[in-house]
């Protein structure tokens, strides 16, 4: 049976979708409709896209959780922050570093608590660079210096 955008969207429409089950019940053939809902209007919708795009394709393939990082809706980009834990690390690794340059002091801190375990060399140094930084805000600074302490 394929799957529908119409599917996706009776999935994504509970207040909390479960999420596991959806992924697998809907597999890869709801991610181009996930990608167009994270691209869509209906902001809730998006946010619910891309987590879901984030548990099913962990390699970000369509590029959903990359494109969502540099939307100009902010709750879009803490959704994509959040979903880049998800990711292989390979692939969360690029989607976090930029989006720690975001000026939204949520997203920072959102991209932060889904850093690997083990983070590139990029992102390490990025986030060593804001934990001293005493122009970033003092709950991304702590966060920062947690990790540099973990690594």
């Amino acid at each position: 049976m394929a799957v529908t955008l119409e599917d996706v969207r009776a999935v994504l429409s509970p207040d909390e979708p479960q999420y596991a089950a959806a992924a697998s019940t809907l597999g890869p053939d709801a991610l181009p409709h996930l990608a167009t809902l994270a691209a869509g209007d209906n902001l809730m919708l998006a946010t619910k896209a891309v987590y879901l795009a984030s548990l099913i394709d962990p390699f970000d393939q369509t590029g959903t959780v990359q494109t969502s990082a540099s939307s100009s809706e902010v709750v879009v980009r803490v959704a994509a922050a959040g979903a880049a834990g998800n990711l292989h690390p390979d692939v969360a690794n690029p989607v976090l570093t930029s989006l720690l340059d975001d000026r939204d002091v949520g997203i920072r801190k959102v991209a932060l608590r889904s850093v690997p375990a083990n983070p590139s060399r990029d992102l390490l140094a990025k986030v060593a660079e804001l934990s001293t930084d005493q122009g970033t805000h003092q709950a991304v600074r702590a966060l920062s210096q947690e990790i540099v302490d973990r690594s």
